[in-house]
């Protein structure tokens, strides 16, 4: 992915008033941004010896902006955000622009209307109105301000938006809501061993439980590094996860072999969605036998986690050899692959390591993505409210298998299995093989081939 740029913005959460009638709210001002840009410029050489694609701290500066931050829901003010994103919008890249929006969606509702108030009822309207609905995908991690019902859905309805409304909240607060098998590198030691210590000055920043470090602006009542928190939610230890509620929309644009942005009820680490682009869709969870939203996003967590740990030992290794890198995985067969009903499909990974390391392999089949129904019904979720974590529904009904599907070979590289008999024509099985190294941090990739019945 390209970074285009960053903007900060306000929520109903954070805002910075505007020194007349509106008075800040938690508002941590804009100098943690700079702040954490200079810590990033200086483990950048090392990062950049581990991966390409880093972009140069000279870059972000030039184009990270203030946007609307006087109030929640704010839209009104033309700002250096709100432009930024208009010309973003309006230009000629023909790629795909993801905003991740991890405030309220004010300076984008803003430069969306500076583009209808200069182009509406112009020739080139039209144009311009498909043109932003090809390019634009909007990623909300919780609707936090006004801006996107009272002016985006209404003004610009056929926008494609992912709307996680419930899940992050267990990649943020809730994370102790779900099963613990889900946690394990959650807790203090994990994140002691793993996260902080002698990682640089970038990671010197990041914030766990207890840790002592001020959010300068926050609430006294907010501030989670303080012992003060631990002693009022004794739930936690000093050195615990604290939050990244908003990285589910980060973590689905990384390039993990999931496929998930070509559809996104496919799922992938920034969850799976409906066709409603929400969190109307669920997996089985197998620790709680329950069908869950939250599990399309909590399955991931191990391998997320272990994948930042790398990334955390790269600030301060200076050569490619003293750090683990993940392995890539291709198969022999290709990604997308038709077979009939009743037939014989074998499918071959081949999985490369850049540091040579030793890899293991396990195939499984995402069904809750498949469109073959194996007779077990999936419960629909009710809508929920935001504040609401727990995503639970009915338990599976006694004597059913969700996955029928027998596969033989499944920790080799190889795997061989038969297309249901009673498979209708169009009907898709998602069959994904993992690879994973024995390194540091035992890192993963994955590849999902897409089996059409023919």
């Amino acid at each position: 992915m390209d970074i285009a740029g960053i903007v900060l913005t306000s929520s109903m959460y954070h805002y910075a008033g505007n020194g007349a009638d509106v008075e800040p709210f938690r508002w941590t001002g804009t100098q943690w941004l700079t702040d954490f840009l200079d810590a990033y410029e200086q483990v950048y050489p090392n990062l950049s010896v581990h991966a390409e694609g880093y972009p140069e701290p000279s870059f972000l500066r030039e184009n990270t902006k203030i946007g609307n931050i006087t109030n929640q829901g704010e839209m009104e003010e033309v700002t250096e955000g709100s432009e930024f994103l208009k010309e973003l919008f309006l230009d000629d890249d023909p790629r795909t622009l993801y905003v991740q929006t991890w405030g309220g969606t004010n300076t984008t509702a803003r430069a969306l209307k500076s583009i209808e108030e200069e182009y509406s009822g112009t020739d080139e309207w039209a144009a311009i109105q498909q043109k932003i609905y090809d390019k634009l995908v909007i990623y909300i991690i919780l609707n936090q301000d006004a801006s996107y019902d009272e002016y985006i859905a209404k003004a610009w309805p056929e926008l494609k938006v992912l709307n996680d409304v419930c899940n992050f909240w267990h990649f943020a607060y809730a994370w102790q809501f779900h099963a613990d098998e889900l946690n394990t590198t959650l807790h203090a030691d994990w994140q002691q061993a793993n996260i902080v210590g002698d990682h640089g000055p970038l990671m010197d920043l990041y914030a766990l439980m207890g840790d002592g470090k001020t959010v300068e602006g926050e609430l006294d009542e907010e501030q989670r590094g303080w012992d003060s928190y631990l002693e009022a939610n004794p739930n936690y230890v000093k050195y615990d996860f604290i939050s990244e509620g908003d990285s589910p929309s980060f973590f689905y644009l990384l390039d993990t072999g999931l496929r998930s942005l070509e559809d996104p009820s496919w799922g992938g680490w920034g969850g799976r969605f409906g066709a409603d682009g929400k969190n109307s869709v669920a997996d089985f969870d197998p620790y709680s036998q329950m069908w869950e939203a939250s599990y399309t996003l909590t399955r991931w967590f191990d391998d997320i986690n272990n994948d930042f740990a790398a990334r955390v030992d790269w600030c301060t290794a200076e050569k490619f050899e003293d750090a683990n890198h993940a392995p890539t995985v291709s198969v022999n067969e290709g990604i997308d692959v038709t077979a009939a009903a009743g037939s014989e499909v074998t499918l071959t990974a081949v999985g490369e390591d850049p540091d040579d390391d030793t890899l293991s392999y396990r195939w499984w089949r995402y069904f809750e993505a498949d469109t073959y129904n194996d007779g077990v019904e999936v419960p629909a979720l009710e809508d929920q409210d935001v504040g609401l974590v727990i995503d639970r529904t009915a338990p599976l009904a006694e004597g059913t298998v969700p996955d029928s599907i027998v596969l033989a070979g499944a920790d080799t590289e190889q795997v061989t299995f038969t297309v249901p008999a009673d498979a209708k024509s169009g009907d898709t099985i998602h069959m994904v093989v993992e690879v994973t190294d024995d390194g540091a941090h035992n890192l993963k990739h994955y590849q999902r081939v897409v089996v059409t019945v023919a």
